[in-house]
């Protein structure tokens, strides 16, 4: 059974009720998005405006989209020598900028990875739109600070997995911005197709 729990929306001050599986709280009213982890932070979002005709029932899908910057210090491969990041890196220099889209939802762990590395290596092309408020969002249950980390482990995940065998990685990435967007699926049974 869902525990409701009655909030006050940060922004405009009115009464918002929110499911307590949910991290984050949208006022209806005002559109504030924010948590609340012993203290109230507001949280900057988007939506993506659903682009493609209807192939299902429409739900927003929330990812972290983590700004990062990052260098490669140096890195020992064997039978492999090119970066999967070199479309990131800044000219000849071994550093970089690439924003990283990590699933803020629940699901499997092999699709987590799956559509943090696809979207992360080919990131969304959407129109940013208002949330609907007629669409289902999907629960965020994962808070910030853990997508903080997981940037870290998706970052060595990715460049492990280039061709050749990664004996040695010295790196640093750095988190500068932070954003939750909502980007627009349909749902066709099981099955999650985009509609950006």
């Amino acid at each position: 059974m869902t525990k409701i729990m009655p909030i006050v929306c940060p922004g405009c001050k009115n009464p918002m009720y929110g499911k307590d599986h949910d991290t984050v709280f949208l006022c209806q009213g005002c559109g504030t998005l924010h948590a609340r982890d012993g203290k109230v932070t507001i949280i900057e979002y988007e939506a993506g405006a659903f682009a493609k005709p209807p192939e299902g029932e429409k739900v927003y899908l929330p990812f972290w989209k983590l700004g990062t910057d990052f260098r490669i210090n140096s890195q020992r491969v064997e039978g492999g020598t090119i970066s999967r990041f070199a479309g990131f890196l800044s000219g000849n220099s071994n550093a970089g900028h690439m924003d990283m889209f990590l699933p803020a939802f629940e699901t499997e762990t092999s699709r987590y990875k799956e559509l943090a590395e696809k979207l992360t290596l080919t990131p969304p092309k959407y129109s940013p739109d208002r949330l609907d408020p007629t669409v289902k969002r999907e629960p965020c249950t994962v808070e910030a600070e853990m997508a903080d980390g997981m940037a870290d482990f998706l970052f060595v995940t990715i460049e492990a997995e280039k061709p050749g065998t990664l004996q040695q990685l010295d790196y640093g990435l750095q988190v500068t911005s932070r954003k939750l967007v909502y980007l627009p699926y349909y749902k066709k049974g099981n099955d999650l197709v985009p509609g950006y």
